[in-house]
């Protein structure tokens, strides 16, 4: 039992779908953060013209005021273009951002549609205040803290090479400056990207890796599951002989109407009945082997049916038609003689 407890086995397909439905997902905040910086950056190493047009074209505005007597329409109208400014400078990015974000948490775990409920538990302060101090927490700031001395020493390293460029600039000019600026700014965005990215990286996995070893089930989870989607087998075993039962007796109840009954003549009994009126050809009523049979032949016995012994055909009959199917072409011509033997004894009694 001790050994059935242990949560040894994978998360079954419905285990994982109940998590997602509940918003229980292996999200890596890393990863996102990570596609937002680089996609970022890339838009603003390569795609960003437009926007630096803007700044220059708001900067010229804004300059164009410069000795002239400022009112409240002056001031209105440089607030309206700096806002319409700002919005065509940050709408991509801002658009990108969003997709970026979606993009992200879709390659990670699909797509999660989770109901929103009110949940009164989580404004509890003290619940608060202990999900502040929890496990997970502390692990997450430890990695935070982990990856900040990481970059900053890192940040040292590239400091520490590319000081000389630093203070050579003091001996340039202004647009070389700002050429060797840029330079010397992009070093530490790639370094800090490369982190950022190698950092995700490992994040994904692990996130992973514990997601799925929190939903790690037991044997016995993985009955009980089984056994609420597929229904308990012992349960099942007796509906189907109640079901069994019920479907013999409703055959029995159709013996007396049957017009001859086929045996083997000791294991097998097939009833077969013919209204020419309803029916294309004779049917079956109720078939059955050994005490089946034997039942089936007493209830003919009984109410006087003739039982004919045919030991094949009864056999063909009994494997390859079902109950309420009507006899295929195949068996007529055997029939014809039997059904012609039985109207006789009808005629004579």
């Amino acid at each position: 039992m001790a050994d059935e407890e242990e949560k040894t086995e994978e998360p079954t397909s419905k285990k994982l779908d109940d998590a997602k439905n509940e918003g229980n997902v292996p999200k890596s905040a890393e990863v996102t953060g990570a596609a937002i910086l680089f996609f970022g950056s890339i838009y603003l190493l390569f795609f960003s013209t437009q926007a630096v047009d803007q700044v220059k074209k708001l900067m010229y505005f804004i300059y164009s005021f410069i000795g002239h007597e400022l009112d409240s329409n002056v001031y209105y109208s440089i607030a309206y273009t700096s806002v319409l400014a700002l919005l065509k400078i940050l709408a991509p990015l801002f658009i990108l951002v969003l997709l970026l974000v979606f993009i992200s948490n879709y390659s990670q775990f699909g797509f999660v549609t989770v109901p929103l409920k009110l949940n009164l538990q989580k404004l509890d302060p003290i619940k608060g205040l202990k999900s502040l101090f929890a496990f997970k927490k502390l692990l997450e700031a430890l990695k935070l803290t982990f990856k900040l001395t990481i970059i900053i020493i890192v940040m040292f390293l590239v400091l520490i090479f590319t000081y000389k460029s630093f203070l050579a600039m003091m001996n340039m000019e202004l647009m070389a400056t700002i050429s060797s600026i840029i330079d010397l700014t992009s070093y530490f965005l790639a370094a800090i990207l490369l982190i950022i990215i190698i950092f995700a990286i490992i994040d994904f996995y692990f996130t992973r890796h514990y997601y799925f070893k929190s939903l790690r089930m037991s044997k016995q989870e993985i009955k009980d599951e089984f056994k609420n989607m597929e229904g308990d087998p012992q349960v099942k075993s007796r509906i189907r002989r109640i079901q069994m039962k019920m479907a013999m007796n409703r055959m029995m109840t159709n013996v007396p109407e049957a017009d001859v009954v086929i045996t083997n003549p000791t294991h097998y009994a097939v009833a077969l009945k013919y209204d020419n009126k309803v029916d294309n050809a004779p049917k079956v009523v109720a078939k059955g082997i050994d005490f089946i049979a034997l039942k089936i032949k007493d209830i003919a016995r009984d109410n006087k049916i003739p039982i004919i012994e045919n030991p094949s055909l009864a056999r063909s009959i009994y494997s390859q038609i079902e109950v309420d199917q009507e006899i295929p072409s195949a068996f007529y011509k055997a029939l014809a003689e039997i059904f012609s033997y039985v109207y006789e004894l009808k005629k004579k009694k």
